[in-house]
């Protein structure tokens, strides 16, 4: 019930994870949709909006939110 500032980027990283809970989310859907660019090889700007989110994330929750999926993308978990 606790309320979180983020960036609309972030917000945007969100709301694409929680449309898709449960399903992995590719950096390159992320980058397409959210950034409306193609993800280059060794940009990381995905993975800093997603390591800030859940910095926000764990600061009023417990547990792991979003879950990285190795050379994939992330996977938002809820009910843990």
């Amino acid at each position: 019930d606790e309320q979180i500032e983020v960036t609309g980027t972030e917000f945007q990283i969100l709301d694409l994870l929680m449309t898709n809970v449960g399903n992995v989310v590719s950096k390159n859907s992320i980058s397409e949709q959210v950034l409306q660019r193609r993800l280059s090889p060794f940009d990381r700007s995905i993975d800093m909006h997603v390591s800030n989110l859940r910095k926000k994330i764990s600061a009023v929750t417990v547990g792991e939110k979003i879950k990285t999926i190795r050379g994939v993308g992330y996977m938002l978990i809820v009910g843990k």
